[in-house]
Parts: structure tokens; C-alpha cells; sequence
């Protein structure tokens, strides 16, 4: 959690390397974000309050700057979620998960400065096209697969995969976002609330089934794989309760054009 008694006031700079990896930087009340960024456009809103973009005063970096206040948090859960997101962000690092560079934070809002991904979401970048090859969807996937084995690893499952979390750099190369549902799990531990996108959900999620944590992302898995081959979703989002059926018994949308990765697609879906 953070806090202004954890809070580190070293003058190193994480923003002023690139690709390499430096715990996030917390700073309390006494340090001006403006001081060291220049604010441009809003990238996004959110509940809570804006994402915008910002340039590093020094090194001339872009970043994304998401402002927390404080008094839209009404809920105790939600501050919890969203200290928890802010830790869990904070002790992972890999090339394919979106990095949190520093954090400041004083008794009206929570201000995290991040990795800014330049090519925006997945799903955008697939609306905008009319498919995409299997070359490319097994690129994408494979770094996609590669983030979320490294979070299971850690142990923390992401809980909300799904293509609207899933960035892309000005290199097309993936970027995990958004832990808000995340959570650490273990093995001989039950998680028991049952959250996320329901057209990414898990049997186990849709039924109210506890469940370990890692079996519900490798299903959320599986419909961005069939979604990336195919261009469309696995299940009927159009009623709940067919969503809901659809996903229980594993009935998927079947292709007339089968791709490389069907039998993969197969495996993932499976209900066990």
C-alpha cells in the first residue's frame, strides 16, 4: 500500500531511462507534479478522474498521468481496489505489462505517472481493420500469453482481460493495463468474487464458483485468441442469460474457415 510514511524521496529518476526498471518512485505532498511534467490532452476519463498525457520536464518523455481524487472515492472497497491495482502495478515488471514510473500522493488525490502506450487500445486497432493475419495474432497473443505466465508467476491473477485493457506502444507492441480487479492468489486458497467483462468470463465466474485464480485468465485467454483469429467474439453478448449457457456448456461460434490455432482455441474453451 502507499502511503506518506512509505514514501521514498530519492531524486533518481525512473522516467529518465527507458527499458530499464526501477521501482516506482513515491513522493508526499512536498513534490509538485507540474514541477516535472508538462500537461498536454486528456487520453481518458475515468470514475474516478482523468488519464492525460504529460512530458517529462527533463528528459522529454511522454507518460500517462491518471489523477485519483479523493473525495470521488466514496467507497472504502474502492480505495482498497485502488491501492491494491497502485501495488500490485508496483512489483511487476515485464516488457509486455504497462510500468508505473512514479507516484505522487497528498490528502486530496492519488497522481501515478505511467508508461504511456502510444498505439492505444486492441480493440481499437482490430475495429479499425478489416482482420488481421494469423502471423500477426499469434505475434500479439505470444506477448499477451507471455505477460499474463509472468503474473502468474508473481502470483496475481489479472481478473479482466480483455481487449479494451490490452495496449499497443508506437511499435505495436502489447501492454497489459488496467489491474483495478486484480488480486495475489494461492494455490491452496479460493478466491470468491467473481468479477470482470462478461463476454471474458469463466464458467466459474458466471456460475459464482470459487476458483484458484489463474483458470479464470487462462479462459479470458481463450476468447482473445478466437477473437483475434476470427475478428469477432466466441459468445452471444446479446442476452445474458444465452451468454450465460453459451459459456457454462462451452458453445462457442463455430467458422466455416478453421485457423491454424483451432484446436488450441478448443483446448482453452473447454469446460472442465
Amino acid at each position: 500500500m502507499i502511503s506518506s510514511d512509505q514514501c521514498n524521496n530519492t531524486n533518481v529518476n525512473p522516467v529518465a531511462t527507458q527499458n530499464v526498471y526501477i521501482s516506482p518512485v513515491r513522493h508526499t505532498h512536498r513534490h509538485n507534479v507540474k514541477s516535472r511534467y508538462e500537461f498536454h490532452h486528456n487520453l481518458g476519463k475515468g470514475t474516478y478522474g482523468k488519464v492525460k498525457l504529460a512530458r517529462h520536464r527533463d528528459t522529454g518523455n511522454l507518460v500517462a498521468v491518471k489523477t485519483i481524487k479523493k473525495d470521488k472515492v466514496k467507497d472504502r472497497v474502492d480505495m482498497k481496489h485502488i491501492r491494491r491495482e497502485m501495488e500490485i502495478m508496483s512489483s511487476i515488471q515485464h516488457d509486455h505489462i504497462i510500468q508505473i514510473y512514479e507516484v505522487f500522493e497528498n490528502q486530496d488525490k492519488i497522481v501515478i505517472v505511467m508508461e504511456y502506450a502510444a498505439g492505444g487500445e486492441l480493440y481499437d486497432y482490430l475495429a479499425n481493420k478489416s482482420g488481421i493475419c494469423d502471423k500477426e495474432a499469434r505475434s500479439f497473443f505470444r506477448q499477451i500469453i507471455s505477460a499474463v505466465r509472468y503474473c502468474h508467476k508473481m502470483g496475481i491473477v489479472h481478473r479482466d482481460l480483455k481487449l479494451e485493457n490490452i495496449l499497443l506502444d508506437q511499435d505495436h507492441t502489447i501492454k497489459i493495463a488496467d489491474f483495478g480487479l486484480a488480486n495475489k492468489f494461492k494455490s491452496d486458497e479460493l478466491l470468491q468474487t467473481f468479477c470482470g467483462s462478461p463476454l471474458y468470463a469463466s464458467p466459474e465466474i458466471v456460475n459464482g464458483v470459487p476458483y484458484v485464480g489463474p483458470e479464470v485468465d487462462s479462459w479470458s485467454l481463450g476468447v482473445l485468441l478466437y477473437t483475434l483469429v476470427y475478428g469477432t467474439m466466441p459468445f452471444d453478448g446479446r442476452n445474458y442469460q444465452i451468454l450465460t449457457k453459451q459459456i457454462t456448456s462451452g458453445e462457442y461460434g463455430k467458422q466455416s474457415k478453421l485457423s491454424e490455432a483451432h484446436s488450441l482455441i478448443a483446448w482453452m474453451l473447454t469446460v472442465d
